[in-house]
């Protein structure tokens, strides 16, 4: 980042869905995710102070100390109890709004979200906002509240999934500024304040981590001299419903049974673990569908990907999974359901393949057209990586700076 660009003024980052926790050193620490990201903020924010949870739970395997971390020097950490449920969160109400709010007097820049459990960060800072004025930028990555397309949901999520978009419209419409992951996002939740939101995919990829021209050129080879072999596909992320791993496993298992040559390799962990299991051996499919468990993410999980033929995204939700910039940083196209998330990511027969959420029949035939013409698979692998080349997490600070800072001028001129 320019020197000279950059946000000086006090800037509070309010973010509840990646809590600290401390180590067996007691030494405090964040994801490893987490930590690249917030070091990017800390890049171009001179004086950034970050609320979050603090977690009990013990750290994860990849977890980086913050504490006199050298790239986090110009932040200051500020922690809240994690609640333990949504009751417990009603409980702790007081508490948390005073810790905000102290921290709300003393900043300029407040940057909240609309995702959080249980209370979304938002909820807090809009309502303070009407009393004390502030530069409010809100950025919408999830909206977990809507229930997902061939889910029925009881009264109880029903209830929620309305209350939720309602409040999250008031909050991102009453901001200054908001980016969105998608255009759907955007469309439905800002309504007539189009002009105040911006849409920046989000991705985690570094230029360090897409394939060069000579790999490229490797991988091309290779896999085109295996396109009579059977079709490596890969699944990664998490099990659960929204993503649609069953779907997945359901329809590589019928497809196996008609004959067609396939195996499918599930990275990841999640609540349907167990199903997965279950459904694999009822299919009587070990030999074919694999759960490999997890993976860390960074050079193993890249390296891992130039063995595969397809990644297929089979999700439910309308979110924008950052898996797809990862296929993508590798040469490998994605086969994906047609979500408004996915749809803005990936181009039809250039980067990848569709197939109509959550229907099985629509998945399994394209497979099956997948299967049937697989030098066209492999002709995509060029395209993929043209289309990540300006998609890295930097390049996404960047954009997002680019945005923010014509807006605080202003809001400054403005006041």
């Amino acid at each position: 980042m320019n020197p000279l660009k950059k946000i000086s003024k006090p800037y509070l980052l309010v973010l509840f869905s990646v809590p600290y926790m401390r180590n067996a050193q007691n030494k405090l620490c964040i994801s490893l995710a987490w930590a690249k990201d917030l070091i990017e903020h800390a890049d171009y924010i001179e004086n950034l102070t970050l609320i979050s949870y603090f977690s009990n739970e013990a750290p994860y395997a990849d977890a980086v100390e913050i504490e006199n971390n050298p790239a986090l020097k110009n932040v200051r950490f500020v922690m809240i109890p994690k609640p333990k449920n949504t009751l417990h969160g009603l409980y702790m109400l007081p508490k948390m709004a005073t810790i905000i709010w102290q921290e709300v007097k003393k900043a300029e820049i407040v940057h909240s979200g609309v995702a959080s459990w249980p209370i979304p960060e938002a909820w807090f800072i809009c309502p303070m906002l009407l009393f004390k004025k502030r530069f409010h930028f809100i950025n919408v990555e999830s909206a977990f509240w809507r229930i997902p397309k061939g889910q029925k949901g009881s009264i109880k999520q029903k209830i929620r999934a309305t209350i939720c978009e309602n409040l999250n419209k008031w909050c991102v419409q009453s901001a200054d500024l908001s980016t969105f992951t998608q255009e759907a996002y955007k469309r439905t939740l800002l309504g007539n304040q189009q002009h105040k939101g911006f849409v920046i995919p989000a991705t985690w990829i570094d230029a360090d981590n897409i394939v060069n021209p000579e790999l490229l050129a490797k991988l091309i080879q290779f896999k085109s001299a295996q396109i009579n072999a059977p079709i490596k596909l890969i699944f990664a992320g998490r099990l659960v419903f929204e993503k649609g791993i069953l779907l997945l496993i359901q329809a590589v298992s019928d497809l196996l049974d008609k004959g067609y040559l396939l195996s499918l390799d599930i990275v990841g962990d999640g609540s349907l673990l167990h199903e997965c299991e279950q459904l694999i051996l009822a299919n009587k499919k070990q030999a074919n569908i694999k759960l490999c468990g997890t993976i860390k993410y960074g050079v193993d999980f890249f390296n891992l990907l130039h063995h595969y033929d397809l990644m297929v995204i089979p999700s439910l939700s309308d979110e924008q999974p950052r898996n797809v910039f990862d296929a993508f940083s590798q040469a490998l196209p994605v086969l994906c359901a047609d979500t408004a998330g996915l749809m803005q990511c990936v181009e039809n027969q250039k980067t990848g393949y569709f197939f109509k959420t959550g229907d099985i029949s629509s998945l399994k035939n394209q497979l099956i057209a997948v299967i049937q013409n697989r030098q066209a698979l492999v002709s995509l692998s060029s395209a993929c990586i043209d289309a990540v080349s300006n998609m890295t997490h930097k390049k996404m600070h960047e954009k997002r700076f680019e945005i923010m800072h014509p807006a605080l001028v202003k809001y400054a001129a403005n006041r």
